[in-house]
């Protein structure tokens, strides 16, 4: 909808970090965009927008950097960064109605989608007050502000006001105490958008990761495990861009821990029973809850 309406030509801003998959990818592919490494200062794909801006160009760009917690994300600062650079303004674009559609789209029926373009915000000029990521960080935060301020109250609706996880872990009727990182590891299998980024469009064999509705084998959970713990080698800022450093770094102690324990419990030949919690608060107090419950057995159980 951003390249199409308007009259002039906009060169979006994509994930370079994650392969696009299906019908998106083919688009994406015919159409081009710049790729950015997210996570990272990736200098190539910022020289290139610069590039683009600086010839009175347009650039299509997403300021909280992904769609994985779409209404409720920080903003981050490279709408900002380019922003002050060139000196180009940026024109708010706030969408409603797109949750789902897609989804609908597949079903033959037609979701009703609205954008709205707001005034454009002048170029970021910075000043002596606060550090320059201050500047830019606040800078992001009214483009993000503003941006809220054109959706529909319908579509505030849908976004959590918040969002709690928790997590509790039992080897053979033990409850295991002392879990700092449950609740970021619970956020983790709550978050269908980052395991589907994981399973889909980086093909790792993660699918035990999944709820089932029967026992999981404790070596395809520590498989799966180690493969995203293999995968964060190579990309170690795949939660800390998308929960923050403090959520992220937690997520990865996360995995070790459980490793651990669950190859403590395997060896054992001790069931372990994990259950996590999320407690979704919207507007108008109205509250969603949603549980998993993973049975994972002992490759080989005792008895």
């Amino acid at each position: 909808m951003i390249t199409v309406f308007p009259k002039r030509l906009v060169e979006p801003i994509g994930a370079g970090d994650l392969p696009f998959e299906g019908i998106i990818g083919t688009v994406v592919s015919l159409y081009g965009f710049i790729s950015l490494n997210r996570g990272s200062l990736d200098r190539k794909g910022l020289k290139k927008a610069l590039d683009v801006l600086k010839q009175s160009g347009a650039i299509g760009i997403f300021p909280e950097g992904g769609t994985w917690a779409p209404g409720r994300m920080q903003p981050q600062i490279g709408v900002a960064l380019l922003s002050q650079r060139t000196g180009a303004p940026v024109v708010p674009i706030g969408f409603s109605g797109l949750q789902n559609s897609f989804q609908r789209v597949m079903q033959l029926k037609r979701p009703k989608l609205l954008m709205r373009v707001g005034e454009p915000i002048p170029a970021l000029n910075t000043s002596n007050v606060g550090t320059y990521k201050e500047q830019l960080l606040g800078y992001s935060r009214q483009v993000m502000d503003t941006i809220f301020g054109l959706i529909t109250e319908e579509e505030k609706e849908l976004i959590p006001a918040e969002s709690l996880y928790s997590l509790s872990l039992e080897i053979e009727g033990e409850q295991i105490q002392d879990l700092p990182w449950g609740s970021a590891f619970a956020h983790f299998l709550h978050a269908p958008v980052l395991l589907e980024s994981l399973r889909i469009n980086l093909k790792l064999p993660i699918g035990a990761l999944y709820e089932k509705a029967v026992g999981v084998n404790a070596l395809a959970i520590q498989n799966a495990l180690s493969v995203v713990q293999d995968y964060l080698k190579v990309n170690p800022a795949f939660f800390t861009y998308r929960f923050g450093v403090e959520e992220g770094e937690q997520v990865a102690v996360g995995i070790q821990k459980l490793q651990a324990l669950l190859e403590k419990a395997n060896t054992a030949g001790k069931f372990v029973r994990m259950n996590t919690h999320e407690v979704v608060t919207y507007k108008h107090e109205r509250i969603e809850t949603n549980k998993k419950h993973f049975v994972i057995e002992p490759a080989n159980p005792t008895g």
